[in-house]
């Protein structure tokens, strides 16, 4: 039957209606459409809020399960945004529609729906258990920007051994090259091309696409006045360069929202935080207020004026723990070295090497290795501690008194924002140039900070840094900064050409410092000095 073949004309000959009982209707909704209708295997959806995509994801889902016979996995942020959706959204469209009854008569929960002898899973993303309990053909990550992008990652191993491997992703985007946005960069990126009267095709963008003292739509060629009928009528282009793309990409904004008037985007644009805006307004990832350490802020405090602490000078090293040891070392003039050490004893050559440095390691990715490091330094190693949000309104770094005098509990969000906003600052000098701290500024570029709102009123509940790969050095750096709070490092006093200035971390960068270069032998004695101590081995960095 041709609704077997066809989903619009499923939804026409069941006459589907949405969740609060309306007929599904694509007269304003014209650039659905299409959407509707493509199965591509790998799909990348970057939209604004409320434009009726989970509306068509849930009905896609149940289309496929019944017609292709595949089982799939619909995940949201976590398990609680998942019990409100399923039971807010889709069992109130299950309720509407006889025919999806009928099809779900045997198996209907908030955790799974039984299609015939499929199965859609809806699942969190913030318990790592959901993730690896069941198979998939089919993974739909619906709001991937606030899931676990960890976790993200295990769901797509259920699809290992489907003969689909089918992923769609969707979301408001957060910044750039993160969640959704590292998707649709992997696709064909589809705009909505309009016609002005005039036959003027082009795309809606802000603000070109509003004259704001008329309060009107506008042709970004011509001038005159877009009606309602000219931004519904419209048709999706690929961009020229990515028509052989991964993935098939849309990229949805209230412009195209024939409902949505340029007088109600003017006030969103007036009454809304401009992340809110590009996010959720404009569909667009946005950049912003410390949201992501961008390699031009982190640059500027790169300096070749390279001051290393002599053996008996103070210096902090801090480790981040797992499956490998990820270590920076610094002291309270910046940040001199970084490295992935071999074991432990890299460690212990490093400690002999400075005999008045002080170690903060992270005492939860290697419980055992990390205690018996602090053992065998004792009174010279600390072990750090990662927690939630302060409620109490403790420092960012509180430290342990008593029996726990050699630990450090470490506000996680507060720690990562306080280093970026530094270097932000230029406040931390990187002693080095642009290919020996690269590498390191990856792991700063894979954290992003994400704005956290309640499911149900939507109100501003904080923010959280999130990662979408390694992030072991950056980590390393909060724990250095802890130490170097401890220690009062950070209280300096720099003589010289410049003033006498008491700073948080370091004196801001001057351009003098960022340009001025060793000399040739100078250049050597470093590069020496840096492979010497990979290996363990003495060197003299007072000759520097």
């Amino acid at each position: 039957m041709l609704e077997q073949l066809s989903i619009h004309a499923f939804l026409e000959k069941e006459n589907i209606k949405t969740d609060t009982g309306i007929p599904l209707d694509f007269h304003d909704h014209q650039y659905m459409w299409d959407i509707y209708r493509d199965f591509s295997p790998k799909q990348a959806i970057r939209k604004a809020a409320q434009i009726t995509m989970s509306t068509c994801a849930i009905l896609k889902a149940f289309w496929i399960a019944k017609n292709r016979g595949m089982d799939l996995i619909y995940t949201l942020p976590t398990e609680s945004d998942r019990n409100t959706f399923v039971g807010g959204k889709v069992n109130r469209i299950i309720a509407q529609n006889p025919v999806l009854q009928e099809w779900t008569k045997d198996k209907d929960s908030i955790e799974q729906k039984q299609i015939g002898n499929n199965i859609i899973h809806y699942r969190g993303t913030w318990v790592s258990r959901a993730a690896i309990m069941v198979p998939s053909d089919l993974n739909i990550y619906d709001e991937v920007d606030t899931s676990n992008q960890s976790n993200i990652e295990l769901y797509a191993t259920r699809l290992q051994h489907s003969k689909y491997g089918w992923e769609w992703v969707f979301s408001h985007p957060s910044a750039p090259g993160f969640g959704i946005d590292r998707y649709w960069q992997k696709s064909d990126q589809k705009h909505w091309l309009i016609k002005c009267d005039n036959n003027h095709e082009q795309y809606l963008s802000w603000p070109d696409s509003i004259n704001q003292e008329k309060e009107i739509y506008q042709c970004k060629v011509c001038g005159i006045e877009l009606n309602d009928d000219n931004r519904r009528k419209g048709r999706w282009a690929k961009k020229k360069g990515c028509e052989n793309a991964e993935y098939s990409g849309y990229w949805i904004s209230l412009l195209m929202c024939s409902w949505v008037s340029a007088k109600k985007i003017l006030d969103y644009h007036k009454e809304k935080t401009e992340e809110y805006f590009y996010n959720r307004v404009l569909g667009l990832p946005f950049v912003g207020g410390g949201n992501k350490l961008t390699w031009e802020d982190f640059a500027k405090n790169l300096t070749t004026n390279i001051i290393t602490p002599a053996e008996n000078e103070p210096c902090v090293m801090g480790i981040d723990t797992g499956l490998k040891l990820d270590y920076v070392l610094g002291s309270r003039e910046g940040l001199f070295y970084h490295a992935e050490a071999k074991d432990y004893n890299e460690l212990d050559n490093l400690m002999k090497r400075w005999k008045r440095m002080i170690a903060v390691i992270d005492a939860g990715g290697d419980l055992i290795g990390s205690r018996k490091f602090k053992e065998r330094w004792q009174g010279r190693v600390y072990l750090g501690y990662f927690r939630g949000a302060d409620k109490k309104g403790e420092e960012i770094f509180t430290w342990g008194k008593g029996d726990e005098h050699y630990t450090v509990a470490i506000d996680r969000e507060r720690g990562i924002q306080l280093a970026v906003d530094y270097f932000r600052d230029g406040r931390i000098p990187v002693q080095g140039t642009e290919e020996d701290w690269h590498d390191y500024w990856t792991d700063w570029d894979n954290l992003t900070r994400i704005r956290i709102e309640d499911p149900k009123t939507m109100r501003f509940k904080g923010f959280k840094w999130v990662r979408s790969g390694r992030d072991h050095r950056a980590l390393a750096t909060v724990l250095w900064l802890a130490g170097l709070h401890k220690f009062g490092y950070n209280k300096a006093e720099f003589i010289g050409e410049r003033e006498k200035i008491a700073v948080p971390v370091a004196p801001h960068i001057t351009p003098d410092m960022r340009t001025r270069a060793l000399t040739p032998a100078g250049q050597d004695i470093v590069q020496a000095t840096l492979e010497q101590l990979k290996k363990g081995e003495e060197s003299d960095w007072r000759n520097i």
